[in-house]
């Protein structure tokens, strides 16, 4: 009997026993299946990263292919506008002057050239003749008194305005005004006066001095190049219209899918000589 207890105890104790391992097996294979799907995760996560960045530095590096393109193209609108200055090829120069369209390496490249001298300097123009032209171009009274009150106290302070930009309130030194201004105003002739052959008709008007009708005469022989209607207001006026110096911006802008470059130089022509010195070249805000 003895022998038969034990034997049952025997089977009885395998049986409970065998009834628990395979929930043990199921929690080590739980476990496994939970850290294979955490590393699964994590990979995925990497792989995804990756294919973003590589999107990302791809799509980089082909703005900046663009832009590098669109900014060599500029570079050669302006040594294109230098050639043209220095053999004196007028009908390019005509075309330059009015912002001509010119074809490069199956682009399209936008480039200006204007005398400087056309402009009043803010840093040594004829103060009568900065203040007209300035109340002229700028409507708002207490704007203009606002420029002219930093353009005099940067004078007595015997400080050198760098651009006219600086001049104005600061939402205004990106926009359409700034762009204005800086097509009748410059900082680098260091002349009293203007060149009447290529000043706007605006700087031609509010000459300080002129009698009624004197400036619509004056534009008009101006557009015409009449030295003869021209000697009278020269002998008058003197500094203010006797000015000459032969120095130009050029301008180029062009676009390549899209992304635009734009670049201005400062370019002093000795006509003589048939040479053209770079006083500056750098990239342009608009």
């Amino acid at each position: 009997m003895f022998r038969s207890g034990a034997s049952s105890f025997r089977w009885i104790f395998p049986l409970a026993t065998s009834d628990r391992q395979p929930d043990a097996q199921r929690d080590a294979g739980g476990f496994v299946l939970l850290s294979v799907l955490f590393v699964v995760a994590i990979v995925s996560t990497l792989l995804l990263a990756l294919t973003v960045a590589l999107r990302a530095n791809r799509s980089n590096a082909a703005t900046e292919r663009r832009l590098v393109q669109a900014g060599a193209l500029a570079d050669a609108g302006l040594v294109r506008a230098m050639a043209a200055l220095e053999d004196g090829e007028e009908p390019v120069l005509s075309a330059f002057a009015k912002s001509g369209r010119w074809t490069f390496a199956g682009h399209e490249v936008i480039v200006s050239l204007v005398p400087e001298v056309g402009k009043v300097d803010v840093n040594a123009g004829d103060p009568a003749l900065v203040v007209n032209v300035l109340r002229a171009m700028v409507r708002d009274g207490a704007k203009a008194d606002r420029i002219l009150g930093r353009l005099e106290a940067m004078r007595r302070a015997g400080r050198y305005v760098e651009s006219i930009r600086g001049l104005l309130d600061p939402p205004d030194r990106t926009g359409r005004l700034a762009r204005d201004l800086e097509a009748v105003f410059t900082v680098w002739t260091n002349l009293r006066g203007v060149d009447p052959r290529h000043a706007p008709a605006i700087i031609l008007r509010n000459l300080p001095g002129l009698q009624q009708g004197e400036g619509d005469r004056l534009v008009r022989a101006s557009a015409q190049g009449s030295h003869a209607e021209l000697s009278p207001f020269l002998t008058r006026f003197g500094p203010l219209l006797g000015a000459s110096r032969p120095i130009y911006r050029a301008r180029a802008q062009a676009r390549v899918e899209g992304v635009a470059a734009r670049r201005e130089a400062l370019l002093a022509h000795d006509a003589e000589a048939r040479t053209v010195s770079i006083v500056i070249w750098r990239d342009a805000l608009e």
